[in-house]
C-alpha cells in the first residue's frame, strides 16, 4: 500500500444498476424504485434520509416511488449515494454528528446554487455531502487518524491539510477526490474536494481551475461558514483563514457581507426550528 494509494470502499452493485437504468432515454421510474427496494435496510436508511428535517419536505414520503416523484431522480440517486457512502463506513468509529453535518452542508449548498444560479444544485449538494469523505477512508487506513482528527478537526483546511501530509504522507483532502473519482463522481467535485486547502488561491484567481470548480468551492465556502455558525462543523473554532476564504467566496460570487449575514441569520434560525419542531 502506498501512502497515496489506500483501501478505498469499492462502488456498490446496487449504486452502478441504478445509473444505468437511469442512463436510458426514459428511465423507468418503477424499475428504479424496485431496484432500491431489494435492499431493506438500505431501503429503510433511504426514507429515514429523505424525511430528515433538512430535506425540509413538507410531507412524509413512505415510498421509492414518492420520493422520486417529489424529489427528481436526480436527487434521489444522490442522496442514495450518500446513504451508501455512510454504509460502507458502518464501522467507522466517526459519530452521528460527522454524518448529520455533512448533510447539512449539502443541503444549505443546494440552497445556495438554487438561489444564486450557480453550478447545478445536485452537483452542489454531492460535495457538499463528499466535502470530508476523505475522513472515514483516512481512519479506515490509520489507525491512528481517528485520534489524530479529534485533535486537530478545528485547524484550518491548508493547515490541516499540511499536518495530515507530515503525519501520514497522504491528506484526507486527496484521499476524499480519489474516492469520489473511484466512484465515478463528476470530475468537477472531485477536483473540488481536493482543492479545499487552497480554496483561497483558488477564489482568488492565483490558481487556475475550470469555473465550475471553482463555483463549487465558493458554494461549499459558504455552506460550511454557515454550518460552523451553527456549532455542528466540527465544532470549529474562528480562525482567520476560514474568514479570508469567506471573504474569497463572496468576492467571487459578488454577494454582499450584510446579505451574507442575513441569510446566514435565516439558515441558522430555520435548522434551529427544525431541530425543535
Amino acid at each position: 500500500m502506498t501512502p497515496t494509494k489506500l483501501m478505498i470502499p469499492p462502488r456498490p452493485g446496487v449504486l452502478m444498476e441504478i445509473q444505468n437504468l437511469m442512463a436510458a432515454q426514459e428511465p423507468d421510474v418503477q424499475k428504479i424504485a424496485t431496484v432500491i427496494k431489494q435492499d431493506v435496510s438500505l431501503y429503510a436508511i433511504l426514507l429515514s434520509a429523505v424525511n430528515s428535517p433538512w430535506m425540509g419536505l413538507s410531507q412524509t414520503i413512505d415510498s421509492a416511488e414518492k420520493a422520486i416523484a417529489l424529489m427528481g431522480l436526480d436527487r434521489v440517486f444522490n442522496l442514495l449515494r450518500a446513504v451508501i457512502i455512510r454504509a460502507c463506513f458502518k464501522d467507522s468509529p466517526l459519530n452521528e454528528t460527522f454524518w448529520s453535518t455533512a448533510s447539512e452542508v449539502a443541503s444549505i449548498s443546494d440552497d445556495l446554487a438554487r438561489r444564486y444560479k450557480v453550478c447545478t444544485p445536485d452537483k452542489a449538494y454531492t460535495l457538499g455531502m463528499l466535502h470530508n469523505a476523505g475522513i472515514p477512508v483516512m481512519i479506515g487506513n490509520f489507525d491512528d487518524y481517528a485520534a489524530f482528527i479529534n485533535q486537530y478537526s478545528h485547524r484550518a483546511a491548508d493547515e490541516l491539510c499540511v499536518l495530515e501530509r507530515q503525519r501520514f504522507t497522504t491528506d484526507h483532502y486527496l484521499q476524499g477526490a480519489m474516492m469520489a473519482k473511484a466512484w465515478y463522481i463528476p470530475n468537477e467535485i472531485a477536483l473540488a474536494i481536493r482543492y479545499q486547502p487552497i480554496a483561497t488561491s483558488v477564489l482568488s484567481g492565483q490558481k487556475a481551475l475550470p469555473t465550475e470548480v471553482t463555483q463549487l468551492l465558493a458554494l461549499v465556502s459558504l455552506a460550511k461558514n454557515i454550518s460552523n455558525e451553527y456549532r455542528l462543523y466540527w465544532n470549529a473554532e474562528a480562525n482567520t483563514h476560514n474568514e479570508t476564504i469567506l471573504t474569497a467566496a463572496l468576492d467571487y460570487l459578488n454577494i454582499g457581507k450584510a446579505e451574507f449575514i442575513e441569510l446566514k441569520e435565516d439558515h441558522v434560525e430555520e435548522m434551529m426550528n427544525k431541530e425543535v419542531a
